[in-house]
C-alpha cells in the first residue's frame, strides 16, 4: 500500500488561494481520470468542497503518488501555485487524515453535518468513474461508517452545524423580521435546498430562485414553492431583495459591484440594506461588493468568525471520536496487514517447500548415482527433514520480524522488500514490470492474483504492469 493525500483547506490557505484548484462537480469526473493516467496511480478519489479540495490515491509508490498529486494542483493553479498552502499525507497518516475529516475533526465548524454527505459523494464519484479500486474502497467504506458512528454514538453533532446553518444565523442577523424578508437564491444545488428548508421552517413567504440551468430552477421551485427568476435577471432581482444566498460553481464571479450598483441605482433601492452570504468557492460575489452603499457581503472566511455556542459541548466529545477513529484505523490496518502479509509468508515458506523439494531431488540423485542403488524410504525422510528443518530456522527471524512489524503503519514496506528479496514478485512494487500477460490472454490463472475490476485494469496497461 502507498497511500497518499494532498490537498489545500480552509486551516492552510485563504479563499482566493483554494478557489484556484477547486472542482467543479462537472469536471470530477475528468479531473479523476486525468489523475489514474498518470505515472504509478492505480486509484483516485477527489473531495472539493467550500473548505477544501483533496485528492487521495494508491499508487505503486509514495514518490509517484506524492508526484502525481502535486501535478495535478500545480497544473489547476498555474503560476499561482505555492506549495506552502498544501498538505501532504502519506501512508498511514493518509488513513488518519481520510478519518479526521470525515469525522469532521478537521472541519471549519467543529462537528459540521454536512462532510460526511461530501466524503460518500467523492466516494461514489470515484466509482462511477472507475477509479476507486480495492483499498480506497475499503478505507471508504470504514471511513463512512465511522462518519454514521461518531454522529450517532457521541455529541459531535450536538447544536450540529454546518456551512448553511452558519449562513442561515447570519440572515436571521440581517433581517429583524426574517419571514417578510424577499431572499433570492442563485444555485439550485443541495446546499441551496438546505438554505430553503431553513428559510421555510422559519417561515419566509417571499423567496425566489435563479440557476443557470432552467430545469434545475424549475425542479426546485417545484419543491420548494420558489419563484423562478431567468439568470440574466438576478442583478435585477437582487436589488429589489434583503438577502441573497449564492452558492454556484461558477468559475468566475455571478456577482459584479459595477453590474450590482446599477441595478440598485435604476431600482431606488440604492438605501436600502442588502445582505449577500456567498456560500461558493471560488467566490461568487465579487469583493468589491461589499464596499457599494448599504451592501454587506459574507463569505466563508468572515462566517469562520461567527461564536459557535455549541462549540463547548461538541468540543467535550472530541475524545471520544478521536477513540471511535484510532479504532476504524486499527481495523484498516488490519485489513492491510491480512491482505499483505500473511499471503507474503505463507509465499516464502510456499517457495522454501519448493526449494526443499527441488534440492532433495538432486540430493537423493547424487546418492543414488555415487551408491549404485536407490535410498530407502527412511533415508529419504531423513533428508526431507534435514532440507525442512534448514528451511524453517532460516525464515524463522524473517518471519518474527514481518510479524512484528505487522503492528506498525510502515508493514507494507517491510513486506514489498521480503517479497522481493525473496523473489515471490519479479519485481519490486513500484517498478515497471510485465506481469506475463499473455497469460491472461490464453485464459491463465492471474500470475499477479488479480481479480474483477484490478485485472481488467492490469491488462488496460494501469495495474500491476
Amino acid at each position: 500500500m502507498s497511500l497518499v493525500a494532498m490537498g489545500i483547506s480552509h486551516k492552510t490557505a485563504s479563499i482566493d488561494a483554494r478557489q484556484l484548484v477547486a472542482v467543479p462537480e462537472a469536471d470530477i469526473e475528468e479531473s479523476l481520470r486525468g489523475i489514474v493516467a498518470m505515472d504509478g496511480v492505480k486509484e483516485a478519489v477527489l473531495l472539493s468542497t467550500c473548505n477544501r479540495v483533496e485528492a487521495y490515491v494508491e499508487a505503486k509508490t509514495d514518490r509517484l503518488g506524492a508526484d502525481a498529486l502535486e501535478w495535478f494542483f500545480r497544473t489547476r493553479a498555474g503560476e499561482s501555485f505555492d506549495a506552502r498552502n498544501f498538505y501532504l499525507h502519506r501512508g498511514m497518516d493518509a488513513v488518519q487524515h481520510v478519518l479526521r475529516v470525515v469525522s469532521s475533526l478537521d472541519s471549519q465548524v467543529l462537528g459540521e453535518a454536512q462532510i460526511l454527505g461530501q466524503m460518500r459523494s467523492a466516494f461514489e464519484e470515484a466509482q462511477t468513474a472507475g477509479t476507486c479500486g480495492e483499498v480506497l474502497t475499503e478505507l471508504f467504506k470504514r471511513a463512512l461508517s465511522l462518519g454514521k458512528r461518531v454522529r450517532s454514538e457521541t455529541a459531535i453533532g450536538a447544536d450540529s452545524v454546518s456551512l448553511s446553518t452558519v449562513a442561515h444565523r447570519i440572515a436571521r442577523e440581517a433581517v429583524s423580521d426574517l419571514p417578510a424578508a424577499r431572499v433570492l437564491l442563485v444555485g439550485a444545488g443541495e446546499m441551496a435546498r438546505l438554505s430553503a428548508r431553513y428559510l421555510i421552517d422559519d417561515g419566509v413567504r417571499e423567496m425566489y430562485i435563479a440557476s443557470r440551468t432552467p430545469e434545475h430552477a424549475a425542479a426546485f421551485a417545484a419543491e420548494t414553492g420558489a419563484q423562478v427568476v431567468p439568470f440574466e435577471q438576478r442583478y435585477e432581482q437582487a436589488a429589489r431583495c434583503d438577502i441573497v444566498f449564492t452558492m454556484t460553481s461558477a468559475k468566475e464571479p455571478i456577482i459584479c459591484s459595477d453590474k450590482l450598483q446599477q441595478a440598485r441605482e435604476e431600482a431606488g433601492t440604492q438605501d436600502c440594506a442588502l445582505t449577500f452570504i456567498d456560500e461558493a468557492v471560488p467566490r461568487d460575489v465579487e469583493p468589491a461588493c461589499a464596499s457599494l452603499p448599504n451592501v454587506r457581503v459574507e463569505d466563508l472566511e468572515s462566517m469562520a468568525a461567527i461564536i459557535d455556542e455549541g462549540l463547548v459541548v461538541r468540543m467535550s466529545a472530541v475524545p471520544a471520536v478521536e477513540r471511535l477513529s484510532e479504532e476504524a484505523e486499527q481495523g484498516f490496518l488490519s485489513w492491510m496487514q491480512e491482505r499483505l502479509v500473511v499471503p507474503t509468508i505463507k509465499a516464502m515458506y510456499e517457495k522454501g517447500s519448493i526449494t526443499v523439494a527441488d534440492e532433495l531431488e538432486r540430493a537423493v540423485n547424487a546418492l543414488e548415482k555415487e551408491r549404485g542403488e536407490d535410498i530407502d524410504d527412511r533415508e529419504r525422510e531423513v533428508l526431507e527433514a534435514y532440507g525442512n528443518a534448514i528451511m524453517k530456522k532460516l525464515l524463522h527471524g524473517p518471519t518474527i520480524r514481518l510479524r512484528k512489524e505487522a503492528q506498525t503503519a510502515d508493514s507494507y514496506y517491510y513486506t514489498g522488500a521480503a517479497r522481493y528479496l525473496f523473489g515471490i514478485d519479479m519485481f519490486p512494487p513500484g517498478t515497471r514490470h510485465s506481469c506475463h500477460k499473455r497469460l491472461c490472454d490464453q485464459g491463465e490463472p492471474c500470475p499477479m492474483g488479480l481479480k474483477g475490476a484490478m485485472k481488467d485494469a492490469c491488462q488496460a496497461g494501469k495495474g500491476q504492469r
